[in-house]
């Protein structure tokens, strides 16, 4: 199992008295972090096992400890880092287990090559990392299907910071005005409330702000293209 840094000092005196370390920076309301720990931690026992001990894995909660976060510019979770006396040497960002398994057997390599003895393992951990793989496609189409109910479930949908009657951003309570002026009738969607919307409709529209507005299920633009529309007179030809 890797161990967990709790403070600043604790990263420094284990730096000084190892040469290699993989350190994985993680936040416990990042679903990606948690699925990405047990990858970690199953990787860790292997590869320290292969590298008689010269490995050394290390957990950092990003936020708690943000002078090592800080050091090593990690500017998102879960991100994994292989250092060499202290020197950043590569990075992976991002749940991808397939890329950190292969980054960790490749630098385990450095300090010994694999034993004949740990394929077994290997494989049981390469078996796992596919599972987690699957089990993260399997979850993105259930999004998906979710995210497409929700921009069908009026004619025209709205997707922003709080509701109409109480937005909670400046460009979401404009909005909201445009539409009411042009007398569009429209359904809304908080974001606010829940975090596999506000994150996985910025994908699927490949739109990264909010707000967001659907017509007949295809996406119209964020606030500036409404504004225009509406300033141009071509807002009130969209109306189903």
């Amino acid at each position: 199992m890797a161990n967990t840094i709790n403070t600043n000092e604790e990263f420094e005196n284990i730096l000084k008295d190892n040469k290699f370390l993989v350190v994985m920076f993680w936040a416990d309301w990042s679903k990606p972090s948690t699925q990405m720990r047990d990858v970690f931690d199953q990787l860790a026992k292997q590869a320290t096992n292969q590298a008689n001990n010269k490995l050394v894995f290390l957990k950092v909660e990003a936020e708690k400890v943000h002078q090592v976060s800080g050091r090593y510019n990690v500017k998102s979770v879960p991100t994994c880092i292989f250092l060499n006396q202290g020197k950043l040497v590569h990075s992976v960002v991002g749940a991808n287990p397939s890329e950190l398994a292969l980054q960790t057997n490749n630098f385990s390599k450095n300090c010994e090559n694999l034993p004949s003895e740990q394929q077994q393992q290997q494989q049981q951990s390469e078996e796992m990392i596919n599972k987690i793989k699957l089990d993260q496609e399997a979850e993105k189409k259930l999004l998906n299907e979710r995210l497409e109910k929700l921009i069908n479930q009026s004619p025209v949908m709205l997707f922003m910071k709080g509701n109409p009657e109480k937005p909670q951003c400046g460009f979401s309570n404009k909005t909201v005005t445009i539409l009411k002026e042009n007398g569009f009738e429209f359904g809304s969607f908080d974001i606010l409330q829940d975090q596999a919307v506000r994150n996985g409709l910025k994908e699927y529209s490949n739109w990264p702000t909010y707000p967001q507005l659907y017509i007949n299920g295809k996406l119209v633009g964020g606030y500036d293209i409404i504004k225009d529309l509406n300033e141009e007179g071509e807002l009130i030809d969209l109306k189903p």
